[in-house]
């Protein structure tokens, strides 16, 4: 315990889970390379290794339970067990403990360091451990950790690695700056709106009128080959294991799923909740506080009078809970400000609160109803855990699978190697994709392209992990880059053709609107005058689809002027700027420095992802799977 804390005390409610060594690293993407598959000895006490420094058992178990936890009550009877398991749960909760691992190496290789002092000062600053604006002191302090099993020189040392962590931030991201130059374009490519007249001239119309023959096709294609060049493909079979190729070889015992419920009992406890509606009334640097808690005491009496809640709720408060009468569902400890919480959970069912002040400002909370603490009954959750078992079972038979066939799949160099063992597993073949492409039929899995060109032709990779489940692949056909004979891309160049010609009468029919428009007006044009009343950069029409040419064109038009025929997915389009808004050049001057300091911290954001994304890839990471599915169940 830090000499610091002995010398503080004061009293106070904590709120808030034991989340707080993750909420620094919150706003990073969890980003760990593929090559986090390896297994490493089980039974360590550990489930990962970081350049041979040791992620605990223990520490991705708390910090999964504490996750878990807080999803619960965020979920409430739509949690489940088997949710967490779809969605990779116990591999988010890991790449994060992973990646703060990375990030503190680092910055003990950078020569960064952290006093006592520097850790005291933080942690008292946390809002977790304050209560009226003052540290709750050390009794309170010790309270918490123990509640969330962490004794105080683990939580302080973990405090000073996440300091380290923000002072290696700080190095890396304090050289950015942003020119001048690029803040007023900026500030108008987010806020500068239009309102447009538009003409739509769409391509569909012409396209009865154009055929491309065979001569034609073949002259386009000689004409522009460069169109046609493709890198180097290759194409594949592939086979795929999953938990619910298993599923039907497993049972499960009565005795089992009463085991699982006796050892998981935690997970169908429900704490303390309570159910209230809330009036807001804010305050803030720009606002007399006396005359907002006036207000605030006025509705007040009308509530303890015995006028509707919600309607007042709906008339007077600054929540966005208002429009739901104010009414903020069920709620358990730690969920909202100590003030707030400490308040509600006093009340009795029906209960009006007097004023209560939070960090947002002056609260009346009506309590509408009170949930004690209980377990749900094991008749209740049987299915639910017996599904969770089955699901187990079946992906340790998987995983067991994988290894076996693994070791088949190199002795015999094909993956029909295991058609007779899984009469189900059928084979399915790939069309020809690059590089750069994923692999058709597996999704968006980086790992299986790289497997697929790193993969000796006729070979079959090892496993490569999905989202639910592995897959081999062995590469038929390796097609060279070049250009393909025009045999090979002739429907590609006919509909090429087709469409350059079918675009062409398009913008002949926009440029003949355009004369008749400025000349003569739209009732001698025919054509219907379309409009939108706020189009921004980026913005597309939605009858023209994507045009850069459009989004480019239209802010550089004078109000009044219209455009030349701009092309766009679907057709051509005219436009003429009716109004421009957003900009104010006095408005910009005020919030400028405002501004700046925004767009440089999301640069900030991208130049530290992309730092944290380059130093992954420079660490040596292995995982031991088998003890995290032991402590995930």
């Amino acid at each position: 315990m830090l000499k610091y804390f002995r010398d503080r005390k004061s009293l106070g409610w904590l709120a808030g889970a034991f989340l707080l060594v993750l909420v620094i690293f919150a706003f990073v993407a969890f980003y760990i390379p593929d090559f986090m598959t390896q297994t490493g000895a089980a039974g360590t006490g550990q489930v990962a290794w970081v350049e041979g420094t040791p992620i605990s058992a223990m520490e991705f178990q708390r910090t999964y339970r504490a996750q878990e936890q807080q999803y619960r009550q965020q979920l409430g009877p739509q949690f489940s067990p088997d949710l967490m398991r779809q969605l990779g749960f116990d591999n988010l909760v890991l790449r994060q403990l992973v990646q703060n691992q990375i990030l503190f190496l680092e910055a003990e290789r950078q020569g960064i360091s952290v006093t006592d002092q520097e850790v005291s000062d933080f942690i008292v600053s946390l809002p977790t451990f304050q209560s009226a604006g003052k540290f709750i002191g050390r009794e309170a302090y010790l309270r918490f950790l123990s509640r969330n099993q962490m004794n105080a020189s683990e939580f302080e040392e973990r405090m000073r690695q996440d300091l380290m962590v923000q002072k290696l931030q700080k190095l890396v991201t304090d050289a950015v700056v942003v020119p001048e130059a690029d803040v007023e374009e900026e500030y108008r490519r987010r806020n500068e709106k239009l309102r447009l007249e538009y003409v739509f001239v769409p391509k569909a119309e012409f396209e009865a009128q154009v055929q491309v023959s065979d001569e034609e096709a073949r002259r386009y294609f000689d004409e522009s080959q460069k169109k046609f060049e493709r890198p180097v493909q290759r194409k594949v079979r592939f086979i795929t294991l999953t938990p619910q190729l298993f599923a039907g070889a497993v049972s499960v015992s009565d005795r089992e799923v009463e085991r699982y419920y006796e050892q998981n009992m935690f997970r169908y406890e429900t704490e303390d909740q309570v159910g209230a509606s809330h009036i807001l009334f804010k305050t803030g640097p720009d606002q007399d506080e006396e005359e907002v808690r006036k207000k605030a005491e006025a509705v007040l009496a009308q509530a303890k009078a015995g006028a509707d809640f919600a309607e007042l709720a709906r008339q007077n408060s600054e929540d966005t809970s208002a429009e739901n009468g104010g009414d903020l569902g069920l709620f358990g400890r730690g969920q909202m400000v100590p003030e707030f919480e400490n308040a509600a959970f006093a009340l009795q069912e029906g209960e009006v609160s007097d004023l209560v002040r939070s960090t947002y400002g002056f609260h009346i909370i009506k309590l509408n109803s009170r949930q004690t603490a209980f377990v749900r009954p094991l008749d209740s959750v049987r299915d639910e855990i017996k599904n969770t078992i089955t699901q187990e079972k079946a992906r340790a038979k998987m995983e067991a699978a994988v290894d076996s066939a693994a070791e088949k799949l190199g002795v015999a160099g094909s993956i029909d190697a295991l058609s007779a063992e899984y009469p189900l597993l059928v084979p399915q073949e790939t069309a020809f994709f690059g590089r750069g492409d994923s692999v058709p039929q597996l999704g968006n899995s980086p790992e299986a392209t790289r497997a697929a060109f790193e993969t000796e032709v006729g070979k079959v990779s090892s496993a490569v992990r999905l989202g639910n489940g592995s897959a081999f692949l062995q590469v038929l056909e390796e097609r060279p880059s070049g250009i393909p004979g025009f045999e090979e891309v002739r429907e590609q160049a006919r509909s090429q053709l087709s469409d350059q010609k079918v675009m062409e009468l398009a913008r002949a029919r926009a440029e003949s609107l355009r004369e008749t428009l400025l000349a003569e007006g739209p009732e001698k044009a025919g054509v219907e005058i379309l409009t939108t009343e706020s189009f921004f950069r980026g913005s597309q029409l939605p009858e023209a689809g994507r045009s850069a040419a459009l989004n480019a064109r239209a802010f550089a038009l004078a109000t009044g002027e219209m455009s030349p025929p701009l092309a766009a997915d679907n057709g051509y389009v005219l436009v003429r700027v009716v109004e421009k808004t957003g900009f104010n050049p006095s408005d910009f001057a005020a919030q400028k420095a405002g501004f700046l300091e925004q767009i440089a911290g999301e640069q900030r954001a991208r130049v530290w992802s992309a730092f944290v994304e380059s130093l992954t890839a420079r660490y040596d990471v292995r995982i031991d799977w088998q003890a995290i599915r032991t402590i995930t169940g």
